[in-house]
């Protein structure tokens, strides 16, 4: 399903000025089983959303694989990009720019983002990686695809231990999919819902 992508992907490190910001231990890391896995359960998740014309807000885009993936195959959904790493837009926007659902692709902080309220679904498969106020920004009615883990690292600062606890850090109005997987390093749990 969506790893049919990766060649595509792999042609755009063809420009060397992107090797020149990514190491192959971050590329290895974002074509890891794991992370195939995870992108496809936001898949499934992202086709339980009730209409598929949507205004997409991407949070933690990182190098914007699931983009090219809905792009592609949803040309009613327009999708922008939100990382707080400022070398993961280069490389998404190269991915992506065929596309003319690809809006834009932000370096900033959610925190600091100041038009949330302009999208009627968000995406966040890094929820470990922030605080839960950052949903608290999110308007209600907004239809939202959220991921998280158990997995203890340093940078996780926000790891949910189960389903249970990651409804009542996210609490949703509607659920539209819920899944838990079992990965090699953690369990990987998806939600899509709305606010």
């Amino acid at each position: 399903m969506i790893s049919k992508y990766i060649p595509k992907f792999f042609d755009t490190l063809y420009e060397k000025s992107i090797l020149d910001f990514f190491t192959l231990e971050e590329i290895r890391d974002a074509f890891h089983s794991n992370q195939i896995i995870s992108k496809t359960q936001a898949v499934r998740a992202f086709k339980h959303l009730p209409t598929q014309q949507r205004n997409t807000l991407y949070i933690g885009s990182w190098i914007g694989f699931l983009t090219h993936y809905i792009c592609d195959n949803y040309p009613n959904v327009t999708v922008t990009e939100l990382d707080l790493d400022a070398r993961c837009k280069l490389i998404s926007k190269r991915f992506n720019q065929q596309f003319s659902n690809y809006v834009e692709s932000y370096t900033g902080d959610v925190f600091e983002f100041d038009r949330l309220a302009e999208y009627d679904t968000v995406i966040n498969l890094s929820c470990e990686h922030m605080p839960t106020t950052w949903f608290d920004l999110i308007p209600n009615g907004t239809d939202v695809v959220l991921q998280s883990n158990n997995f203890e690292i340093p940078t996780h600062t926000n790891i949910c231990e189960s389903l249970k606890e990651m409804l009542y850090k996210y609490p949703l109005s509607s659920v539209y999919y819920i899944e838990e997987t079992e990965l090699n390093a953690y369990t990987r749990f998806t939600l899509a819902g709305k606010k």
